[in-house]
C-alpha cells in the first residue's frame, strides 16, 4: 500500500488506496484527507472519512466494544473468527468524521461516538465517548468540549460556504481565506466567503 500512494503522489491524492481501501476493509476516505486512516486494519469498517481531514498518528477507532452486560466480555462469546460461536452477537456501529476535522496523536474514538463534525478538533491523547459538534475542540478523559474556533455567527457562515466541497485547484485563487486567521481575513475584505465560492465541483 505505501509504495502505491507513493507512485499516485502521496496520501492526499491516491485514488487507488481509497478504491482498496473501501472495498477490501471498508473505510471510505474523502479528496485531501490523510493520516491513519490509510493503514490498513487500523480502522474499522463502516468509517467514513469527509474531505481535508487531518488523522495524526495513532489514533485509533473502535465502532463496537465488549459487552459488560453478559455473562463474559471475553471474545469467544461474540466474535465469530475465534470459531466458538457461529455468527456475530455484537454489531459494529458506523462513525462520520466530517470535512476538515483534525484529530490529534493518539486520540482515541469509541463506540459512542457516531460523528466528529465538521471543522472540529480532538486534542491529542482525547478519548471521545460521544458526538463531536461541528468547530468544537475536544480534550480529556473522556472528551469535553473546551471552546468553539469561532463564533456562532461565523460558524453557520462557513458551513453554508461548504468552501471543502471545492477542489485544492480550484481554492489556489482564493488562498488569502485559507491561510490567514479569519479575523485578518475580515480585516483586509471585510466579507466571507466569497461570491465565488456558490459554485460546488466534482470530488477531486
Amino acid at each position: 500500500m505505501h509504495w502505491l500512494i507513493r507512485v499516485e503522489g502521496g496520501m492526499y491524492e491516491s485514488a487507488t488506496a481509497r478504491k482498496i481501501l473501501q472495498k477490501y476493509h471498508g473505510v471510505q476516505i474523502g479528496a485531501y484527507s490523510y493520516g491513519e486512516c490509510f493503514s490498513p486494519g487500523k480502522f474499522p469498517r463502516n468509517v467514513r472519512v469527509g474531505r481535508y481531514v487531518s488523522i495524526a498518528g495513532g489514533v485509533r477507532v473502535f465502532t463496537k466494544n465488549h459487552p459488560i452486560d453478559r455473562l463474559s466480555t471475553h471474545p469467544f462469546f461474540y466474535d465469530k473468527r475465534l470459531g466458538i460461536v457461529s455468527d456475530d452477537k455484537l454489531n459494529h456501529g458506523q462513525l462520520l468524521i466530517e470535512h476538515d476535522a483534525w484529530l490529534g496523536i493518539r486520540a482515541i474514538i469509541t463506540p459512542g461516538c457516531n460523528r466528529i463534525g465538521i471543522g472540529s478538533v480532538v486534542a491529542a491523547g482525547a478519548v471521545v465517548t460521544k458526538d463531536v459538534e461541528d468547530f468544537s475542540v475536544v480534550a480529556g478523559i473522556p472528551a469535553k468540549v473546551i471552546k468553539f474556533r469561532f463564533d456562532q455567527k461565523t460558524r453557520e457562515t462557513i458551513l453554508e460556504s461548504r468552501w471543502w466541497e471545492r477542489s485544492l485547484d480550484d481554492l489556489k485563487d482564493d488562498m488569502d481565506y485559507l491561510t490567514l486567521p479569519l479575523t485578518a481575513v475580515n480585516s483586509e475584505y471585510g466579507v466571507f466567503p466569497p461570491a465565488n465560492w456558490g459554485r460546488v465541483l466534482p470530488d477531486a
